[in-house]
């Protein structure tokens, strides 16, 4: 009698006299990358006990809420004390009248489980690293790029209409571009940065390592991918330039504050208590004025405090007001203009003005009668305003009209004398576009490819020339080379005695001819983008039998051209009539800002370049991969023999069976790789093998 124990969700569940479990364990090694698949269970039909009910939550009851069914579980599964299903997740199928039916999956889906069923992409990590954006921004040195996560590397970020010679010439750490028509000199064609110079590359955005990205997910979402040490090795060159520049919370630092401080000048000082990366000043000083590091919108929120001293003065008239039922007398005094803050923003050659106060001719100040003393009173104002980098933001107190003699601003009302600015505040809540602008922070995470990390893991795996072993500890994928299994020839397992005959002859139960999934020319494909050079790859196989032709993985990335991302396009100088001189009939020319449109998403790779610098460069050629990588795969593609027989296996066996060695049988003198095991517990399994060749 077998014994079986099934656990969902950690509760014990009911199992039938009828009930069967049968695994369905799998290989990817010969599954193309795009479709990895899971180990699994066939449909497991368990009695709709009071039990099971209560433990599937009346998942048979339309009435249902809670949602049961519409969720994964845990699940463990142990035969004859061997527990064969450790981290399988279980899933409700449907429910009939006398059963609930689930299928379990384990293996490596435990861990692409929540991924790939969400679909979370890059861009949907968290994650608060920014990184200082400017119209030009330095190059790091090659020693800081190693360690640091992201940073700036030389690339050419300019759209080109003409075609360029982007062939690596080893030890320039350049590229030298030919050009049909001219040879451009300018830094912004061709990749030539100016090493050394200060003023930076133009429009160039970060880079971030993919082991950065590799890392955070391992971090947020538990999923780690565990590569050979010389895959390893690859992938930690790889680096991904930050295509959008969307902005969020992280480019500017939220808020700043300042103080007005009491000044006898019309012009206040400002001391800065609360700094920004959007003004140049730090908290802790004293400005005059305060100069804009970046574009922005700002919303200026300024209150401003003046005292009135009135006891040398008499009244210009006299009110009443009615309150709670008594008539109340009230002084009243002019005062000729206003007392306010005016603040001026001057972007350029451009001023606007903006008063923060009350700035008519003429206003009265109330106050009871017989009162002599000081008076206090405060204005604010409130609004939002557009600064450019590099904008002069200046504060100038008025009390009265400067332009005025005093005895006529006596002859209205109180002199301007009388006056004192007490001080006031500051604050200032920063908003950019949708664009990162320059002298803000670069968000990392926001502007991620949106990419699904399913995708961005199969798309590392198919360019390593890998695939993904079923049996792992939880959490992790281990991911071996293609040729492990024919590495592995010594460590071959031999089951020559373990397969039961059908008949006397030695042959096969079954046997097939190709590998299900490929065709004859199966493609590895980068997203078209407009690339000059064929970066894809062919796995050609010489079958008349299948498809002619089949895409097997389109990669979520562009290839690329040399070191060229073309996101920027320079725009054509504007012609701007003189209007002086000549009647207007002068032309001179302004340049315009160049374009920004983002294209597909890159992926490059870490060099040094002659000057010590971080140079990112594209040489990921999908044919070389597949010529050096996949030829152990490809050969027994060609010649495809795949095998079903009835094998002797225990439940250990299952528990640990190795895909990365090759199986021996002496009855066909050849070594075969295990496809697909089927183990129902009764120590037979239908086992499905394939064929493979040695040089």
């Amino acid at each position: 009698m077998t014994d079986e124990r099934l656990y969902i969700d950690g509760q014990l569940v009911d199992i039938g006299n009828d009930t069967k479990i049968t695994m369905n364990i799998k290989s990817n090694l010969f599954r193309d990358v795009s479709k990895i698949a899971a180990n699994n269970t066939y449909t497991i039909k368990l009695p709709k006990t009071v039990r099971n009910q209560m433990i599937f939550q009346h998942s048979d009851l339309v009435q249902s809420k809670d949602g049961f069914a519409y969720k994964m579980h845990t699940a463990r599964y142990f035969r004859n004390g061997v527990e064969i299903i450790k981290n399988g997740r279980a899933s409700v199928l449907k429910v009939s009248d006398d059963a609930i039916e689930v299928s379990i999956f384990w293996g490596i889906f435990t861990n692409f489980a929540t991924l790939a069923s969400a679909g979370t992409t890059l861009n949907q990590l968290e994650s608060k690293d920014r990184l200082l954006y400017n119209r030009r921004n330095e190059v790091n040195t090659y020693s800081e790029a190693l360690n640091k996560n992201y940073f700036y590397a030389c690339y050419d970020v300019w759209t080109h209409d003409v075609n360029i010679d982007y062939t690596w010439r080893g030890g320039q750490g350049m590229i030298y571009p030919r050009i049909e028509e001219q040879i451009y000199t300018d830094s912004r064609f061709g990749g030539s940065y100016g090493s050394g110079s200060d003023s930076g590359v133009e429009n160039l955005h970060p880079v971030v390592k993919v082991s950065y990205l590799l890392n955070l997910i391992k971090e947020q979402k538990g999923v780690e991918l565990q590569f050979s040490k010389s895959d390893k090795e690859y992938i930690d060159t790889l680096i991904i330039p930050l295509i959008a520049k969307k902005s969020n919370e992280l480019t500017f630092d939220s808020s700043f504050k300042a103080d007005f401080l009491f000044t006898t000048k019309n012009t206040p000082l400002l001391r800065i208590t609360e700094d920004s990366n959007v003004f140049a000043d730090k908290a802790g000083t004293n400005v005059s004025y305060l100069k804009a590091k970046s574009d922005a919108t700002v919303i200026f929120d300024i209150a401003g405090e003046w005292e009135l001293d009135i006891k040398n003065y008499r009244p210009t008239g006299r009110t009443s007001s009615v309150i709670n039922g008594r008539s109340v007398a009230y002084d009243n005094y002019n005062f000729l203009y206003g007392y306010w803050i005016k603040m001026t923003v001057s972007n350029g050659t451009e001023a606007q003005e903006y008063a923060i106060g009350n700035n008519q001719l003429l206003f009265k100040v109330d106050v009871p009668t017989g009162y002599k003393g000081k008076v206090r009173f405060k204005y604010s104002g409130y609004g939002k305003v557009e600064v450019k980098a590099g904008a002069k933001i200046t504060f100038e107190v008025v009390t009265g009209d400067a332009g005025l003699p005093k005895w006529l601003n006596s002859a209205f009302g109180i002199n301007r004398d009388a006056v004192s600015f007490l001080g006031g505040t500051l604050n200032a809540t920063l908003q950019s576009d949708d664009n990162v602008p320059s002298g803000g922070y670069f968000p990392i995470a926001e502007n991620l490819p949106k990419i699904k990390i399913t995708d961005f893991f199969k798309f590392l795996i198919a360019i390593t020339g890998s695939f993904p072993l079923q049996v792992s500890q939880d959490g992790v994928i281990k991911v071996v080379p293609l040729s492990t299994i024919w590495n592995n020839r010594n460590k071959a397992v031999d089951w020559t005695r373990r397969i039961i005959a059908q008949r006397a002859e030695n042959k096969p139960k079954d046997i097939e001819f190709a590998v299900d999934g490929y065709g004859r020319r199966s493609l590895y494909k980068w997203k078209d983008d407009n690339v000059v050079g064929n970066y894809d790859g062919v796995l050609q196989i010489d079958n008349e039998t299948i498809e002619k032709e089949k895409t097997i993985f389109e990669f979520p990335f562009a290839a690329t051209n040399g070191n060229n991302v073309p996101m920027y396009t320079e725009a054509e100088k504007a012609k701007v009539a003189n209007i002086s001189g000549d009647g207007g009939n002068t032309q001179t020319a302004e340049q315009k800002p160049p374009t920004y449109k983002a294209c597909k998403d890159r992926i490059l790779r870490l060099k040094e370049d002659k000057d010590g610098k971080a140079f990112a460069w594209f040489d990921i050629d999908m044919q070389k991969i597949i010529d050096e990588k996949y030829r152990y795969l490809s050969d027994s593609l060609q010649r495809a023999k795949i095998v079903t027989e009835s094998v002797r296996i225990r439940d250990i066996e299952l528990v640990n069976f190795d895909e990365t060695k090759p199986i021996y049988l002496a009855q066909y003198g050849s070594y075969f790789a295990v496809l697909e095991i089927k183990a129902n517990g009764d120590g037979i399994a239908e086992v499905t093998m394939l064929q493979i060749y040695f040089n």
